[in-house]
């Protein structure tokens, strides 16, 4: 076992990726130190839910113990209340997925044996996650994983850079502090990472995809004419480009309570809206009116989603990716890796990103723990397993998007029809 004698495992990120690596070390009594950007957990909102696949599930299984795994999952709810529903934005006719042909039967008696799949995704002959999926919002999901590992964050702390030494390394940050020196550094600060790309000298980056979205939540009265199940909602009469909206309404009986919100993703193609100034770091009204007037044409059953939703929630983000072709190869560092966004972002299509981020999380704390502590061959070993599981959902999770949200160009090249 390790001991506090060690020096700290540096982890730059405090995301769901970079606190699931933290409670695996902290059970395996390896110290770390925890850095995040944010003034505070609550400095932003966290964004839609995320339905855990068997990929997520088990990585937290295996690292939090019997009592906490319980306490999560009694947070989450199974979404399997049948789907994904496909509906026309303007006349609310739900359709069937792929075809021009009369709508479909409505999603009162959805079939619960079957297994959901991405609704912003082509009907897979292989779901992207497998098993059961289970919902749980993102941020309810950090604070659980914070509860026991508040003495060893430290917010506000905007990481520029990373300095190796001759036994380990030091963080760099913004405020011209420094870290103690770590016995290694893992990245998990996003998909702008500045030190994603330093550790890969320029291999490791993002590709915007052009695709823009809108991220809300929405009083649950505002859906209990849809039911529950996945519904994809698609307007593709906009010139500039498709709008959509996706969201996950979960089964419990919460559709008839007020109280609780539902969270919801509005997308829109290349070209169809932006953010104010490309400011991106907005958040509120602005995002939360101009999903309003993008939608003002749209059918009554979908409208209420838009003109009750919590406007402090409304948040604008890009849709990003890694390269769909395989993720990059970069010199490894014995000291320093990356999990997460920060080495392979994913589109939201097939909702795959988070469930491999807590992959990566868990996998590396495994091998952490199995050394107690840093060692020499940990890094080597955990990317190369991570590069091949990771290109898999970059590459099935890019198609999807490409195809629903016509994604023609990625980094300035045209794609292979």
């Amino acid at each position: 076992m390790a001991t506090i004698s060690q020096k700290p495992v540096l982890i730059s990120g405090a995301g769901i990726g970079g606190t699931l690596l933290a409670r695996a070390l902290q059970s395996h009594n390896i110290p770390f130190q925890l850095y995040e950007r944010d003034a505070n957990r609550y400095a932003r909102a966290q964004g839609y839910r995320i339905r855990m696949s068997d990929e997520g599930l088990s990585a937290i299984e295996s690292v939090l113990n019997s009592e906490d795994f319980t306490t999560f999952k009694d947070g989450t709810s199974t979404t399997g209340s049948g789907g994904p529903y496909h509906f026309d934005a303007k006349t609310g006719d739900r359709i069937e997925h792929g075809s021009t042909g009369p709508p479909g039967p409505p999603p009162s008696k959805p079939d619960t044996n079957s297994a959901p799949h991405a609704p912003d995704a082509p009907a897979p002959t292989k779901p992207m996650l497998s098993g059961p999926t289970y919902g749980t919002a993102r941020g309810w999901l950090r604070d659980n994983l914070l509860t026991t590992i508040a003495d060893s964050i430290h917010w506000d702390k905007r990481a520029s850079s990373y300095s190796l030494t001759e036994s380990g390394v030091v963080l760099n940050f913004t405020d011209s502090t420094t870290s103690p020196e770590g016995s290694m550094l893992v990245i998990a600060d996003g998909s702008q990472s500045a030190l994603a790309a330093q550790l890969g000298q320029g291999e490791i980056r993002s590709y915007d995809t052009g695709a823009r979205m809108i991220h809300g939540q929405t009083t649950s009265k505002a859906f209990r004419e849809l039911g529950t199940g996945v519904f994809f909602v698609r307007d593709g009469s906009h010139e500039a480009g498709p709008l959509s909206l996706i969201t996950n309404i979960r089964p419990g009986g919460e559709l008839d309570d007020d109280s609780v919100e539902f969270g919801w993703v509005f997308v829109g193609g290349p070209g169809s809206f932006a953010p104010p100034n490309e400011d991106f770091s907005l958040i509120g009204e602005p995002a939360a009116e101009l999903s309003r007037e993008l939608t003002k044409d749209w059918s009554p059953k979908f409208k209420g989603i838009f003109e009750q939703q919590n406007d402090a929630q409304a948040a604008f983000l890009k849709m990003s990716t890694a390269w769909p072709r395989g993720l990059p190869e970069w010199k490894s560092e014995a000291r320093v890796t990356v999990l997460g966004d920060a080495v392979h972002c994913m589109t939201p299509a097939g909702g795959v990103g988070a469930n491999t981020a807590l992959q990566d999380a868990a996998f590396l704390g495994m091998l952490l723990g199995e050394r107690g502590g840093w060692g020499e061959d940990v890094v080597a070993k955990y990317e190369i397993e991570m590069r091949q599981y990771a290109s898999e959902k970059v590459k099935a999770s890019f198609e999807a998007a490409a195809k629903q949200f016509s994604i023609t160009e990625l980094g300035g090249k045209k794609l292979d029809p």
